[in-house]
C-alpha cells in the first residue's frame, strides 16, 4: 500500500495541468461516496407513494388473490 506521504510528495511534483486533473478526479471520488452512503434500496425510495388500503401488509392474500 502506498504511503499518504508518497502520495503527497508525487502531488507536489506534478504540474499545474496535472493538478488540476488530480483535483477533478477527487471530486469524482467524493461525489461517488456520497451517492453511495445516500442510495437507498428500491423499495425504501417507494414508500408511501401511492395510496392503497392501510391492512394491506396484513391481508395481502386477500387483495391478491
Amino acid at each position: 500500500m502506498i504511503e499518504k506521504e508518497a502520495i503527497v510528495k508525487k502531488i507536489e511534483s506534478l504540474p499545474d495541468a496535472d493538478l488540476q486533473k488530480v483535483a477533478e478526479y477527487l471530486n469524482f471520488l467524493e461525489e461517488r461516496r456520497d451517492v453511495r452512503k445516500h442510495k437507498a434500496d428500491a423499495l425504501s425510495g417507494v414508500i408511501g407513494i401511492c395510496e392503497g388500503p392501510q391492512d394491506l401488509a396484513e391481508n395481502h392474500d386477500s387483495y391478491a388473490y
